[in-house]
């Protein structure tokens, strides 16, 4: 397989994860285009979760533009967004102003392979005590990527509950201090021999103390001996050189078109 080929396939990976993670939430509205651009509103007040999503290559306009008006219909009060490989076209621009998404963000998609042994510095393991959450442990999981992140935790209650964290296809983490406490954590996202990592945040007071690294290739070392050979994520500029040193690499950029 060539390397254009695996990030083709982890694009597409993403897509059916988000598709997932839509259909485990209550009240969630998912719909297919016949060329494969996929709509899901999961009603969560965050944009990126409320997409319209093409994975291909060229991104089918006119699709999107048809599932631009059922996003307007459905999402109520829920803000979303459009997003796509590479730079918008015109045409897809026009659409997005239509309905006031005019913010356009770019974040780089990052992969690296986890065939073989895993990730290195196994070490990390014995320093800092990562663990898995079940679902009954939702509000742990909420609290702290609150405090990382800095919002309300109901937002984020709402899309990760416990029968989110306890599908099969979903891993969440969390690393503790030396009291115990959890104080990093992370969710990732496994179909088709490859995992998707999501939301790795920690609490500033514990930022730069490795918690966030061990819970990282914690989550890769369990998503290898689950069967995933390649790992893929969305990540922000300032958090580029922090997974870098894991062994991630850009393969391409994003765009989501929002409206904040």
């Amino acid at each position: 397989m060539t390397e254009n080929d695996s990030t083709a396939k982890a694009a597409l990976a993403f897509q059916a994860g988000i598709d997932e993670l839509a259909a485990a939430i209550p009240g969630s509205y998912r719909e297919r285009g016949a060329h494969g651009t996929l709509l899901a509103v999961t009603h969560a007040m965050v944009p990126a979760l409320n997409p319209i999503l093409s994975a291909a290559a060229k991104p089918d306009a006119a699709e999107i533009a048809a599932l631009a008006e059922v996003a307007d219909r459905e999402s109520g009060q829920a803000p979303w967004s459009i997003r796509l490989r590479g730079e918008p076209d015109a045409e897809i621009v026009r659409t997005a102003t239509r309905y006031g998404l005019t913010t356009t963000s770019r974040q780089p998609f990052m992969v690296v392979s986890i065939e073989g042994s895993g990730p290195a510095r196994p070490e990390l393991a014995s320093e800092v005590r990562v663990r898995r959450l079940s679902g009954n442990e939702s509000d742990v999981f909420a609290a702290v990527l609150s405090a990382g992140f800095g919002a309300p935790p109901e937002m984020i209650s709402a899309i990760y509950t416990p029968d989110v964290l306890d599908n099969p296809i979903v891993s969440a983490y969390v690393a503790e201090n030396d009291r115990g406490d959890a104080v990093s954590a992370g969710v990732a996202f496994l179909n088709d021999q490859y995992l998707g990592l999501a939301n790795i945040s920690t609490v500033p007071e514990f930022q730069r103390q490795g918690h966030g690294r061990a819970l990282t290739e914690a989550i890769l070392r369990d998503g290898h001996a689950a069967g995933a050979r390649t790992a893929y994520l969305h990540a922000s500029e300032p958090s580029l050189p922090f997974f870098e040193s894991i062994g991630f690499s850009t393969k391409e950029y994003w765009t989501m078109l929002s409206a904040f």
